[in-house]
């Protein structure tokens, strides 16, 4: 094995330059580290500029049977991070091809290679003047758009499930082979940007969470920046009366009053965002009681927030209306907070680090200006179910959540996601500090615990991330996985992209 990577970091070289093959031990340290714990070694980095060198990397990789897994912005913190799932991988990081390639303003789509980021994506449509903005995320805006839809990440505002506003992927298969979805698999298609479905059987989906191919190119579909604009937040502070407005908000939500992503926050995820742990009037972890209390009297035990948008005022006041009637009740009434004249919102496409303060939660040193998690060595894992947007199943899925991490020694950082009129994600988030001696074990016996009872009760992973390699918490094997197990033979003979990623 130690010949073959010798004989592909040369061909590797030849291929991409020398200064684009990293050895450097301090780069490949910064590559292992995630914000949990990681035994995998990386051997060198990869970083092809196009399409086509994207190619010769793979296709070197075959040849001499050496592993590769790919990344794009690296920002896949909860998850991972940039470490691969196998040992021994070389990574090829995507991050040079970060090119914006096409925009309509009337069809409202962006055409960009992997390396775009949504800050990058959000600055070049802002220089434009543009009228219409991509979905962002309550992540790093640092983080890959490409990467972030293929791992079927969540956004804030409309589109908020992303991947389901995407079409005309290019790939690259573990061959080296490239292939084109929907229509862009027709020379001069005029509609392969707006037109998902294409002709036959529908491949976007086998690249989505998977390792059949390195996506390269991607067209997101954009909103539009409505005339009238309102943010609205309010606290609720008796659950009783919360899983009722779950459905009184699915109902706003299935009859189209509520078109962009709501969220449901308790009061320990709105306690991390907002501060650090109390060290100095608490002296030990986990919270007690009497402290969560104590932030819960201004706050509440939950938060709903979200917005609502119309071509105009008359058509927003129903709105308004609307919402405020379903959410009569609640211990800090429903206010409305009127946009920016420029409507540059965290809803209309504004990219914001704010939400990377709770991995932070438990560390000693504050967040730094600029923050990164591995580097920092925040202890953070996320955990994602998909849960029908009913009360009554909202109730039953968070009565585990906030019951398992106290177990652990761990605070039940807690969201409910309504991305859709049907499905809600409940997102639990497990912060500790990584330089506590046995924080790492913990948390991720947490974790397993966490994801096994939840899938026991019928609430299964919408992403799995390095931290679900463990048996237990993937689900059992069936047909679905021996045929994704028959794609990765036919299209990956070599076994070589990201080897070890789970596709159950």
């Amino acid at each position: 094995m130690a010949s073959n990577l010798e004989a592909a970091l040369e061909a590797w070289r030849e291929a991409l330059g020398p200064a684009h093959v990293v050895l450097d031990p301090e780069a490949l340290e910064a590559a292992e580290t995630a914000t949990f714990a990681t035994t995998q070694r990386i051997p060198a980095i990869l970083r092809p500029a196009d399409t086509a060198q994207v190619q010769a990397c793979l296709r070197i990789a075959q040849a001499h049977r050496v592993p590769v897994y790919p990344v794009s912005g690296g920002r896949n913190w909860g998850y991972g991070s940039r470490v691969p799932p196998g040992d021994g991988s070389v990574l090829l990081d995507l991050g040079r091809l970060n090119r914006i390639l096409e925009h309509d303003e009337q069809l409202a789509y962006l055409t960009v290679e992997p390396g775009v980021t949504f800050r990058q994506a959000h600055a070049w449509l802002r220089e434009r003047g543009s009228s219409t903005f991509i979905t962002t995320i309550g992540g790093s805006p640092d983080a890959s758009l490409v990467g972030n839809a293929l791992e079927r990440g969540d956004g804030r505002g409309p589109n908020a499930d992303i991947f389901q506003h995407v079409c005309a992927l290019e790939v690259v298969l573990p061959t080296g082979e490239l292939v084109e979805t929907g229509h862009a698999r027709f020379p001069g298609a005029r509609a392969a940007p707006v037109f998902r479905w294409g002709l036959g059987p529908v491949l976007d989906g086998l690249f989505s969470q998977s390792s059949l191919g390195v996506v390269t190119r991607m067209t997101f579909w954009l909103s539009r920046k409505q005339p009238w604009f309102r943010e609205f937040f309010c606290a609720v502070n008796d659950d009783a009366w919360l899983w009722d407005a779950v459905d009184r908000l699915q109902a706003l939500a299935l009859d189209g009053t509520l078109k962009g992503s709501v969220f449901f926050w308790n009061d320990l995820k709105a306690f991390s965002v907002a501060q650090q742990y109390p060290y100095a009037s608490v002296g030990r972890t986990p919270l007690p009681d009497w402290a969560r209390d104590r932030f819960r009297e201004g706050f509440g035990r939950w938060a709903i927030s979200g917005s609502l948008s119309a071509p105009d005022a008359d058509i927003g006041a129903l709105l308004e209306k609307r919402l405020a009637r379903a959410l009569e009740g609640a211990f800090r009434p429903v206010t409305f907070t009127p946009g920016p004249p420029d409507g540059e919102s965290p809803f209309q496409g504004v990219p914001s680090e704010n939400n990377l303060a709770m991995a932070y939660w438990r560390k000693r040193t504050p967040p730094p200006e600029s923050p990164h998690l591995d580097r920092d060595r925040c202890g953070f894992i996320w955990c994602s179910v998909a849960v029908p947007f009913t009360g009554a199943e909202a109730k039953r899925a968070v009565e585990i959540a906030e019951r398992v991490p106290r177990l652990f020694g761990l605070e039940p950082n807690l969201a409910l996601l309504a991305l859709s009129p049907r499905c809600l994600y409940l997102v639990t988030a497990l912060a500790y500090d990584r330089d506590v001696r046995g924080e790492d074990a913990r948390a991720q016996a947490c974790y397993r615990a966490l994801s096994r009872e939840l899938a026991q009760a019928g609430y299964h992973l919408t992403r799995s991330g390095l931290q679900a390699r463990d048996e237990e918490a993937l689900p059992e094997r069936d047909g679905a996985t021996e045929l994704v197990d028959r794609l990765k033979a036919a299209l990956d003979p070599g076994g070589i992209l990201a080897p070890g990623r789970s596709s159950s």
